[in-house]
C-alpha cells in the first residue's frame, strides 16, 4: 500500500473527507483553467451559429496531424514510410495512414509520446484487458472537462450544482465499523459514493444517505445505482431526492435497467461515451439522439463495428487512427436539437460481465477492467474466470521484457483486496488467452449457471 493510501485509510472518517476535499482541489485546478474555459464558451456560442462540421474537422485535423509529424517520433517515421504528404485535403485521405493498434500503442509506447511535456497519467484496461498508459497535457484534459460539462449543461446542470457519483474507488477502509460508505468532494460540490461496498446489507443506509444529500444530479458507474434502484423497488423503499439528470459511465445498460434507474431515481438518463485512453466524446442530447462532439475528432467504422479514433485533443500520446477496441452503430438520421456531429445509432463495447462473491456482491467489468492499469505496460492481457463462489481464476499474459516477479505478488495482493477476502484467487501465467468460437477474446468469463447466481 503506498503512503498516501496508508495515511487515508488510517485516519478517522472526518479526516478523509478533508483529504478527499484536498485532492478534489487540485483536480479542480488542474482540469479548469484558461483552456477549458475558452472551449466551453465557444461550444455555448456555436448553439446560435451555422457549422461547418466537416470543414472544421479537416482544419483541426490537419492541425493534429502536423503536430504529430513534429513532436512523436513514431508518426514522423510512418508518414515517412507511408508518403503522408500534409496538409490533407479533405477528410477522406485520412484513410491513407495505417490504423494504430493497442498492441503497437503498448510496445512502442514511449516512441508514440509526443516529445512535449504532458505530465497528466492516464491508463486503462478497457473491456480487452490490455494495459495501456496515456499521457495528456493540462490543455487537453482542460478541453476534455469543458465537453463533458457542456453536455451536461445542455441538460440543465451546471458546476457546483450538487453532485452524487457512483466510484469504484476504494473510500472505506476495510476495518471501519460505521455504515458510511461515502465521502465528500466539497471543492465541486461532490459525494462519492463507493460501489464496492453495495450490497442488501448496505444498500439502505446508501439511499438514507441520497435522500439526505439530495442530489441535482448523478453520474458514474451504472452497475452501483441499478443494484441500489432494484433494492429500492423489491423492498418499496421511497427515494425523495429529485435530481434533474443522471449520467452513467464506462458500462452498459440494458433497457430495462436504465427504466427502473429513471422510475426509482425519478429522473431521465442520458447516456455518454468516452474511452480512458480519449477518444472523443460522444453524448446523448435532449432528443435522445447521440452524437460525435465533432471539435474533438473523427470515428471512423469498420465493417466489423470496430471503431478507429483519431483524436484531436491526445496530444500527450496522439491517437490517430487508433482501434479502441470497442463498437458502434452510424445512423444517417438527423436530429432536431441542432448538433452538426455525426449521430450514433448505438455504442455496442461496453459490457456488464461480473464476478459473484459469495454475500451475493457483484463486482462489475468496469471495476475489473482497472485492474491492469496499476501495472504499466507490463500486462499484455488478462481474463477472469469464475466458476463457482469460491475460485476466481485470473489469465493473464506477461510481457517479459518488463513483468517483474514482485508484480504477480501486487496483483494478488490488489485482488484478494478487491474480492474482500471472500474468495481464493489462483494467477496463471500463459503466453495467450484463448478466443472464444466468435473469435472474441472476453475479459470475464463467469460459468456459473444464471440460475445459481445470487439475485
Amino acid at each position: 500500500m503506498q503512503l498516501k493510501e496508508s495515511i487515508y485509510f488510517h485516519s478517522p472518517i472526518f479526516i478523509q473527507n478533508i483529504l478527499t476535499t484536498i485532492y478534489g482541489r487540485v483536480l479542480y485546478q488542474e482540469r479548469y483553467g484558461a483552456a477549458y474555459h475558452a472551449r466551453f464558451e465557444e461550444l455555448k456560442r456555436k448553439e446560435r451559429q451555422l457549422i461547418d462540421p466537416e470543414q472544421e474537422q479537416l482544419s483541426r485535423l490537419n492541425q493534429f496531424l502536423l503536430f504529430c509529424q513534429t513532436y512523436s517520433p513514431y508518426y514522423k517515421e510512418l508518414f515517412e514510410t507511408n508518403r503522408i504528404e500534409l496538409p490533407l485535403a479533405q477528410l477522406s485521405e485520412l484513410k491513407q495512414i495505417p490504423l494504430l493498434d493497442k498492441e503497437t500503442l503498448r510496445t512502442r509506447n514511449a516512441e508514440v509520446h509526443a516529445t512535449i511535456d504532458a505530465p497528466i497519467l492516464g491508463k486503462t484496461g478497457g473491456t480487452t484487458g490490455k494495459s495501456i498508459q496515456v499521457h495528456y497535457t493540462k490543455e487537453d484534459m482542460q478541453i476534455r472537462m469543458a465537453h463533458l460539462d457542456y453536455f451536461k449543461w445542455t441538460h440543465g446542470i451546471e458546476q457546483g450544482m450538487r453532485r452524487a457519483s457512483f466510484t469504484g474507488q476504494h473510500l472505506a477502509s476495510e476495518h471501519q465499523r460505521s455504515p458510511v460508505y461515502w465521502r465528500t468532494n466539497k471543492a465541486i460540490n461532490q459525494m462519492l459514493f463507493s460501489i464496492k461496498n453495495i450490497s442488501p446489507r448496505t444498500i439502505p443506509a446508501y439511499i438514507e444517505q441520497l435522500n439526505r444529500f439530495n442530489p441535482v444530479s448523478m453520474d458514474g458507474l451504472p452497475s452501483g445505482m441499478i443494484e441500489v434502484a432494484r433494492y429500492a423497488k423489491k423492498h418499496g423503499i421511497v427515494c425523495t431526492f429529485r435530481p434533474k439528470a443522471i449520467f452513467p459511465t464506462a458500462e452498459m445498460m440494458t433497457r430495462d435497467e436504465r427504466s427502473l434507474v429513471e422510475e426509482v431515481f425519478h429522473a431521465p438518463i442520458f447516456d455518454q461515451y468516452a474511452s480512458s485512453e480519449g477518444a472523443p466524446i460522444v453524448a446523448e442530447c435532449p432528443y435522445g439522439k447521440k452524437h460525435l462532439h465533432y471539435e474533438m475528432g473523427i470515428i471512423e467504422v469498420e465493417t466489423d463495428g470496430q471503431i478507429l479514433v483519431t483524436s484531436f485533443d491526445t496530444h500527450g500520446t496522439p491517437l490517430v487512427r487508433y482501434r479502441v477496441g470497442d463498437r458502434m452503430t452510424l445512423s444517417h438520421e438527423t436530429c432536431r436539437c441542432g448538433h452538426g456531429g455525426p449521430i450514433i445509432a448505438s455504442i455496442d463495447g461496453r459490457g456488464r460481465s461480473y464476478i459473484q462473491l459469495k454475500n451475493g456482491h457483484r463486482i462489475f467489468e468496469g471495476e475489473l477492467a482497472g485492474i491492469v492499469r496499476a501495472f504499466p505496460n507490463c500486462i499484455e492481457r488478462v481474463q477472469y474466470i469464475q466458476e463457482n463462489t469460491e475460485e476466481v481464476v485470473l489469465l493473464y499474459v506477461p510481457d517479459d521484457r518488463c513483468f517483474k516477479i514482485e508484480h504477480e505478488k501486487q496483483l494478488y495482493f490488489v485482488l484478494k483486496r478487491l474480492f474482500d477476502g471472500q474468495m481464493d484467487v489462483l494467477l496463471k501465467s500463459v503466453p495467450e488467452i484463448p478466443k472464444e468460437i466468435s473469435g472474441k477474446t472476453l475479459l470475464i468469463k463467469q460459468l456459473i449457471p444464471e440460475n445459481e447466481r445470487a439475485n
